[in-house]
């Protein structure tokens, strides 16, 4: 099984370098590095590879004469064509879309910013030294605590997936959860990581092989240039799994590999999502360099759940709950707990 699903994981990695390198290809030869043909790669690079035009209703080539005229005068590097093509960028409304310069670096955050935060680490920090066991919750990686909670329900806070889990750990881990009532995921706040490990800890909640989605890639200059859709699968993996209620909690800051997770583990039948929907980020993002250095990450590969709907939008909870005024307890946690309680 685990053999099987880094098999899947392989594939879809090989596929994505295949057409990665094919999109090279629709890149043009090396110009002068001036402000005009920066700006006019960035636009380009844009054009051909990014994966979500029509999705967002964006019209490109509106945006080329918008942005992207009257620069044959200016520096290269200058702070004034940054911000010009940072603007021009956040007409995608994309939060995988980001400018990188030497000094300076801008990405949408409007997939959050706005919004209520639906968090407070003083009250989650509350909870995560509520162990059972005695002493404080313990740490599977320098980020993921798992606690077990005084009414015989484990709590793991995963404030990202940036670092790789200790797999041993994580069996030790979820061994201690295995005669609880229930878990709950908290994923608020998680900005994403690695794809890979929200793989890894959806699976030790997958009681047999899961469809949980789709990938198409892109291949060629079009924006309605892509593969065929790809499924995706979660299969149970380690030593240790959980099969009782699950909740997961969510809010607008849970982003890309995180949003995916939600979104797998919205597939498993005993999984509830609870908090706000999602900040989406549902593009595989890549990197290209422009010729005075600076970089673009962008999305180039959308993503898509069992049903084949774009998760780039955020995924919704099933049920909505925002955090109340109380300064000693999350409401949401306590709501997470009564439906565990209740089944």
């Amino acid at each position: 099984m685990v053999l099987t699903l880094y098999r899947n994981m392989a594939l879809s990695f090989l596929l994505l370098l295949l057409f990665a390198s094919c999109n090279s290809l629709f890149m043009d030869e090396q110009k002068p590095n001036t402000a005009q043909n920066n700006i006019d790669l960035l636009w380009k690079i844009i054009d051909e590879r990014y994966c979500f035009f029509h999705e967002k209703d964006v019209e490109w080539d509106k945006i080329y004469n918008d942005y992207c005229r009257n620069w044959e005068n200016i520096d290269p590097t200058s702070p004034h064509l940054f911000h010009r093509m940072a603007q021009m960028l956040e007409e995608l409304r994309d939060g995988h879309v980001c400018l990188d310069g030497e000094d300076n670096m801008r990405c949408f955050s409007g997939w959050y910013s706005g919004f209520p935060d639906n968090f407070d680490l003083r009250r989650i920090n509350i909870y995560r030294n509520q162990n059972r066991q005695g002493g404080h919750a313990y740490y599977n990686n320098s980020e993921t605590t798992f606690t077990v909670l005084p009414e015989s329900i484990g709590y793991i806070r995963c404030p990202s997936f940036s670092e790789k889990f200790n797999r041993n750990d994580l069996d030790n881990s979820l061994a201690e959860f295995k005669e609880l009532r229930g878990v709950i995921i908290d994923v608020r706040n998680n900005g994403g990581g690695l794809v890979s490990e929200a793989y890894l800890l959806a699976s030790r909640f997958a009681g047999e092989k899961t469809h949980v989605g789709y990938v198409r890639y892109k291949t060629g200059k079009g924006h309605d240039d892509f593969s065929d859709f790809f499924a995706r699968y979660i299969e149970p993996d380690g030593k240790s799994q959980f099969h009782g209620p699950v909740v997961i909690l969510t809010n607008r800051k849970v982003y890309s590999a995180a949003n995916l997770f939600v979104s797998m583990m919205s597939c498993l039948p005993q999984v509830y999502i609870m908090g706000d929907k999602t900040g989406g980020g549902g593009g595989v993002p890549i990197t290209a360099e422009l010729y005075n250095g600076w970089t673009v990450k962008f999305s180039t590969n959308p993503v898509f759940d069992n049903e084949k709907k774009s998760i780039e939008q955020g995924i919704e909870p099933n049920r909505r709950i925002a955090l109340n005024n109380d300064t000693f307890r999350d409401n949401i946690i306590e709501a997470a707990k009564t439906w565990i309680v209740a089944r």
